[in-house]
């Protein structure tokens, strides 16, 4: 067994003991905790730390990071020439590089905090399912260490990309979990709603989750987000879709845009922002646009909006650690959430709304009975946790310390 003392709990006051049994469940959670007579209990002070539950990061693309240790082969700095770079990229990939690179990322993620993960991976004629195997094999290395899905994602499109359309379906059989999309990259209209509809057939055929990337540009005119969020609505699967970046609708007249929330509120779409990727949406003349979404709007309309890293280090965005503390403070700036109350809504997009896009039907929490996955983080509160960066001295998964992060920290 494991017994946390004077941890500080969320919206708690006084600080309180954690005993989490020995099958990595939470046992009992109050103040002064007896295990006198017990055998083989570990004991952790965290001496007023902030316990919280790990962190959840939804939107990653493990088969792409670390390929830009170098820095980028272009000076064009725009989100269609980050795409032309990982073209090259992407056609001399291997398994055994591709597992590595996602490897690597997958245990400092981890490091920071973070066992739940979920991952595109590039879907098309170029590297055809090679990235796929690469990641299916970082998952089956790192299993002991955190929970990984996998989205099948046709980064360069279904229609216009020859071949892909097989490839989705090929993908999902090998042991991709969620169906991905980008509508965007079709040359037409009509063939950005058939891509969405392709999406939703795979998913209503192997009873999985949907996670595109959709409208995630400045142009006011990419517009798929509505025919996705109708399309939910229509099939009752709320909690099941996830939109990423969303940004086009940032760009798009207010009257528009309310309706379009309104709609996705309705439906249950969750929106998951990558607050960091604000570098890479191009240059542009003053006052900048900063390519994210409508965050503040979306979480007052009762929007499930998340927050996550996105890239690590590629052809896309030279930064980027995977670190939640990280992004989450970028996020906090980048929506203008400047009190104690908006610092816990952005802390909140970093665990448990991220956690409803992951498991929409899961447990998730520090409560009796969930299993026990935990950071303590070395603040007191959540606004010290996001301003510091706050080390993690103790990474817990089912309730065994897997990780320690003090500023160089590394998986036990």
């Amino acid at each position: 067994m494991l017994l946390i003392r004077n941890a500080k709990l969320l919206d708690q006051a006084e600080l309180t003991d954690i005993l989490i049994s020995r099958e990595g469940k939470y046992l009992e959670i109050a103040p002064g905790i007896d295990v006198a007579g017990a055998d083989g209990v570990e004991i952790i002070d965290a001496a007023g730390m902030l316990a919280c539950p790990t962190f959840v990061n939804t939107h990653m693309h493990f088969d792409k990071a670390y390929t830009a240790l170098q820095g980028r082969e272009s000076s064009v700095e725009t989100l269609e020439d980050s795409i032309h770079i990982m073209h090259d990229i992407k056609r001399h990939y291997t398994v055994e590089d591709v597992k590595a690179r996602a490897v690597r990322a997958i245990r400092e993620c981890v490091m920071y905090g973070t066992t739940k993960l979920r991952t595109n991976v590039d879907i098309d004629n170029m590297c055809g399912l090679i990235g796929l195997e690469g990641v299916l094999a970082a998952r089956e290395e790192t299993k002991d260490i955190c929970d990984l899905q996998i989205v099948a994602f046709p980064q360069e499109g279904i229609y216009c990309n020859e071949g892909t359309e097989k490839l989705m379906w090929q993908a999902m059989e090998m042991g991709a979990d969620v169906a991905g999309g980008m509508p965007a990259a079709e040359w037409l209209d009509e063939l950005k709603d058939r891509h969405v509809d392709l999406v939703f057939e795979i998913a209503e055929k192997y009873g999985c989750m949907i996670d595109m990337h959709i409208d995630q540009s400045k142009d006011m005119f990419d517009r798929t987000l509505e025919y996705t969020a109708w399309k939910t609505l229509q099939k009752g699967w709320a909690g099941r879709v996830t939109g990423g970046h969303c940004t086009s609708i940032a760009y798009q007249n207010q009257s528009h845009a309310i309706k379009v929330m309104k709609l996705l509120a309705q439906a249950g779409v969750n929106v998951c922002t990558n607050t960091q990727v604000l570098a890479i949406m191009g240059i542009d003349a003053e006052p900048r646009t900063r390519g994210v979404t409508r965050i503040r709007e979306m979480v007052d309309m009762g929007i499930n909006v998340a927050t996550a890293q996105d890239t690590i280090c590629d052809g896309f965005h030279l930064y980027g650690t995977g670190d939640p503390l990280d992004y989450g403070l970028v996020g906090a700036y980048t929506a203008q959430y400047n009190t104690p109350a908006t610092a816990r809504l952005m802390f909140d997009m970093l665990t448990t709304n991220s956690y409803r896009i992951f498991d929409p039907e899961g447990s998730y929490g520090i409560a009796v009975g969930n299993d026990a996955d935990l950071n303590l983080i070395d603040a007191d509160n959540v606004q010290e946790a996001l301003r510091t960066r706050a080390s993690r001295p103790y990474v817990i998964r089912h309730g065994t310390v897997i990780a320690r992060f003090m500023r160089g920290g590394e998986i036990l």
